[in-house]
């Protein structure tokens, strides 16, 4: 049986929480902890660099301003609230937005490891398909796929989606099913 400490936040997160309730600056602590993660997944989400930029910006001054609504609750991490507040805004953003695509250009993801024109031409390939068999999958899949590949439990993307843990491990199976069958129909066709 878990332990309820193990659930709860750590005491000197807390402290940070309620520190910077009273002083924003104290505050940087938990943006240098949260701050890569946020931004990876808007950068995943939106393709391009200024726009995760500027909406983890955007996360965390909405997360200042709306601190003294957060509550710790059992099974539910300081991480999922922030995230939970990145895919309320990411969903603002893709009904502003028609050009946001949900996996980076190849040209971002090969920009420091120098690969061969061969090996640039098989990922490209390889990042095509993904992209396609992605963006087939329903909304509330593709954000658990996502979110997942962020490194989120099963709890956390729960609480981040607002949906049960039984419904993040169905549209996971479903997601995980979906793809295996697309990205294989693309490899015998």
């Amino acid at each position: 049986m878990p332990d309820d400490q193990s659930q709860r936040p750590p005491e000197d997160e807390l402290l940070v929480i309620a520190a910077a309730r009273n002083d924003p600056a104290a505050f940087a602590p938990l943006y240098e902890q949260h701050a890569p993660d946020i931004y990876r997944y808007c950068y995943v989400r939106l393709g391009h660099r200024e726009a995760a930029d500027d909406l983890t910006a955007k996360v965390f001054i909405r997360a200042i301003e709306r601190l003294h609504q957060y509550k710790p609750q059992v099974g539910a991490t300081f991480r999922s609230w922030l995230f939970a507040i990145a895919h309320n805004l990411l969903a603002d953003e893709w009904r502003r937005r028609q050009d946001i695509r949900l996996i980076p250009p190849i040209e971002d993801l090969t920009h420091d490891d120098y690969p061969g024109p061969e090996s640039l031409a098989i990922h490209h390939s390889e990042m095509e398909r993904l992209r396609a068999a992605l963006n087939h999958l329903p909304d509330r899949q593709r954000e658990v796929i996502e979110l997942r590949l962020v490194g989120f439990a099963t709890n956390e993307i729960a609480e981040t989606l607002d949906i049960s843990i039984a419904a993040v491990k169905s549209a996971q199976a479903r997601a995980y099913r979906t793809l295996r069958e697309r990205l294989a129909e693309g490899v015998d066709s």
